[in-house]
């Protein structure tokens, strides 16, 4: 279990380990007094014109965008129901370290993910703009441990719509996004699982992990 944990946090320490060093900063100096005065001046004057109220305006208008419509991973439709039991055992390409140095996972090491973790919770993707795949994964996530996951649309629409729905004894449904399709990417990385059209359920058998495709009668 350590090793596994230890693995998962190197993949994710992999983006600063490629950072670029870009330098120092150049040195700051304190504005003078006519400076200031002239900074002073160039604000008030953005204020009385309309220039702050407007971008303030324009940054709430992008915010109210985003939470309207997280954006669409391009993730096609195939209702065709087929499903497999995908065995998620990986062998370490290489030695990975930690920032100190020190490897945490051998080049060669076998890992066998679902032998030593349990899965709370399968995900179920869905296009969250298809109101048959809307009621198709809340039918389901209603009777199986599920979290619905969005890959177009906004959860957070879906949310407000289905606030006062009865829950696992709450009231909502919760919805979840993909966020720059980070889940499928790893996925895809790290198990060579692809996921490329919705709906697309996931859940554990055993060590196993259950692949549904399409809509299941």
């Amino acid at each position: 279990m350590k090793k596994l944990l230890l693995l998962i946090a190197s993949f994710l320490c992999l983006s600063s380990a490629f950072s670029e060093d870009l330098g120092k900063k150049a040195p700051t100096y304190a504005l003078d007094q006519d400076a200031r005065e002239q900074l002073k001046a160039i604000v008030t004057e953005k204020i009385k014109n309309g220039d702050v109220e407007r971008y303030q305006k324009h940054q709430i208008d992008v915010l109210k965008a985003k939470l309207h419509n997280f954006g669409d991973l391009g993730l096609a439709t195939n209702n065709t129901y087929q499903s497999q039991l995908r065995d998620l055992t990986f062998t370490v390409p290489k030695d990975f370290k930690d920032t100190s140095g020190n490897v945490v996972a051998h080049r060669g090491n076998v890992i066998k993910p679902l032998e030593r973790i349990v899965l709370q919770n399968g995900l179920i993707f869905i296009d969250g703009t298809d109101q048959t795949q809307i009621n198709y994964a809340i039918a389901r996530a209603s009777k199986e441990p599920l979290r619905i996951v969005l890959t177009k649309g906004s959860p957070y629409e879906l949310r407000l719509k289905y606030k006062n729905s009865p829950w696992r004894g709450g009231k909502s449904i919760p919805f979840y996004f993909d966020q720059d399709g980070l889940i499928i990417k790893t996925l895809h990385l790290t198990y060579s699982l692809d996921i490329k059209t919705v709906p697309t359920t996931l859940s554990q058998r055993g060590t196993k992990l259950w692949v549904e495709t399409g809509v299941r009668s």
